[in-house]
């Protein structure tokens, strides 16, 4: 079956003015902006030229594009598979920001894509599969964190440097920053926005919205969700979204790479996969009504859980998975019953997604 990287081989040939930029495309993008981009594009505040594919791939220190050695092979691939094709080799890279903030609790990073045709994509980094990540997924659906506002300055910053209307997106957090900030930049900017790509982001609760032009912008967004999608479904609340077939099981959904490419488009599936759906419906009535305050303490109950179950990466499970869901249990037993009850539909959720990874990498 073929991915993101089959993409990008299959169709490096044909440029973007005979091949307009399509979902595909963006996703490409967004994976393209895991890289380690800091010392190689231009930053924010600087006046310098965009620095294309070819370029960066030419550089003395392109090795150092691939220190997150969780998906280097791909990433490597992926990137000599552009820096090769006619599409992608003159896409130009600038107004790159990385900004770590342990005191705001804040991981933020875009960049700008400059195409050969002369249109503009505005990338928004996600996160990666640890524990800590995942929890600033969850807590960007029910509360205004720091990375969103960044999201909306750059966004305002960038679009004082595109020329005509331009698209945004992003994976994971990404897809969050990405319609956080059209939602919340000013109508002249908004206007010039055509497309906006969620690939598996979260979604937002009813008081961000109300406090934000989600109807203005709501035709305009274009969500994807892998068939085993978590991060993108949890609170899944008002956003459409089409469902993708993705390779290998639960969480490992959540990486692009897996993303299942058939041509020039992915391949669909009718809805998300059953049994990686919270079912409890006491649990979803509680999403749907809780407010920031409550679901606040409900995911540092869940992220205390992992850490004392000695859980620090989903991607990565060690130990001994029914080890893990005893100890995660015993946390919870010291929570009054209504944590409890939640807690656990949720652990059930993902622990179901997990024992489905490994025993897929068991027979792999």
């Amino acid at each position: 079956m073929s991915n993101i990287i089959d993409y990008v081989k299959d169709y490096g040939h044909n440029s973007f003015f005979d091949k307009p930029f399509n979902k595909v495309d963006a996703l490409v993008l967004s994976q393209f902006s895991y890289l380690k981009l800091d010392s190689h594009v231009p930053q924010v505040g600087t006046l310098c030229p965009g620095v294309s594919v070819y370029d960066i791939a030419s550089s003395s220190d392109a090795d150092h594009l691939f220190t997150d050695e969780r998906y280097k092979k791909n990433n490597m691939e992926l990137f000599d598979a552009m820096a090769s094709s006619e599409r992608f080799k003159d896409v130009r890279f600038n107004h790159g920001i990385d900004v770590v903030s342990p005191r705001w609790e804040m991981q933020f990073a875009a960049v700008t894509a400059q195409l050969p045709d002369g249109s503009s994509h505005v990338v928004f980094r996600g996160t990666d599969e640890t524990v800590v990540g995942w929890k600033e997924d969850f807590n960007m659906s029910f509360m205004t964190i720091p990375a969103q506002i960044r999201a909306v300055d750059y966004l305002h910053y960038a679009a004082e440097r595109i020329r005509g209307d331009f698209s945004v997106g992003g994976h994971s957090k990404g897809g969050n920053l990405a319609v956080y900030a059209a939602m919340k930049c000013s109508k002249y900017v908004r206007k010039r926005i055509s497309v906006i790509y969620s690939q598996d982001g979260p979604g937002f609760t009813k008081e961000v919205l109300e406090n934000a032009d989600f109807e203005a912008i709501k035709d305009r967004i274009h969500k994807y969700v892998p068939r085993s999608s978590i991060v993108g479904m949890l609170l899944q609340t008002q956003e459409d979204y089409k469902v993708i077939e993705a390779e290998r099981a639960g969480i490992l959904q959540h990486d692009p790479f897996n993303w299942i490419v058939e041509g020039d488009d992915f391949v669909y599936r009718d809805d998300v996969a059953g049994r990686y759906v919270i079912g409890d419906a006491s649990v979803s009535e509680w999403v749907s009504q809780a407010d920031p305050e409550e679901m606040k303490v409900f995911f540092d109950k869940i992220y205390e859980v992992f850490m004392t179950a000695g859980v620090s990466d989903l991607n990565d499970f060690k130990g001994n998975i029914t080890t893990l869901m005893l100890k995660a249990r015993a946390v919870s037993d010291n929570m009054d019953e209504e944590d409890k009850k939640r807690i656990r539909a949720v652990l059930s959720v993902l622990f179901k997604s997990v024992r489905d990874q490994i025993r897929e990498r068991v027979r792999i």
